[in-house]
């Protein structure tokens, strides 16, 4: 059965929406998902994830090309529209979320730990990159050294497939 990979993206407001008087240009925090689904066809791939996401398609918006915000009428989901909805968390509150787009995996690759995901590579590549990056990781630490920025993109490193 096929893989599909889903990329989304959530918004939260920050603490920073003013800064010594000046407003900030983008008071939000952003981060990009990406959600690997196995079904028969993109459009099942998109009715699983959006199952996930929203207890029913009022809960579901598109985006036209003014900016406006449209309900979704009818049970298809086209992958080339923008679509908008707030997942709610006891934890982190109201995140804003947005469906950025969906493409089939190849077979037997996943995406680049190198790129954010951005092309894919054979397992067996990304396999040896993540075994450099966790030995850079381990002498960073045996140095002493706090390696965050070394460490953030190691947690967005897939090598699953």
């Amino acid at each position: 059965m096929p893989t599909y990979r889903v990329y989304y993206a959530e918004r939260q407001p920050t603490d920073r929406g003013v800064r010594l008087g000046v407003p900030e240009v983008n008071p939000l925090k952003e981060s990009e998902w990406e959600d690997e689904i196995e079904a028969p066809d993109m459009q099942r791939a998109l009715d699983q994830f959006f199952t996930e996401h929203v207890q029913d398609n009022s809960e579901l918006a598109w985006v036209d090309d003014e900016g406006q915000a449209r309900a979704v009428t009818g049970l298809d989901y086209d992958p080339g529209k923008t679509y908008i909805w707030i997942e709610s968390s006891s934890e982190t509150g109201d995140r804003m979320m947005e469906f950025q787009g969906v493409d089939e995996a190849t077979p037997g690759m996943v995406r680049c730990p190198l790129c954010s995901g951005h092309t894919e590579i054979d397992k067996d590549m990304a396999s040896r990159f993540q075994e450099a990056w966790d030995r850079q990781a381990e002498e960073d630490e045996d140095d002493g050294e706090f390696a965050s920025a070394s460490q953030e993109t190691q947690s967005g490193a897939d090598i699953r497939g």
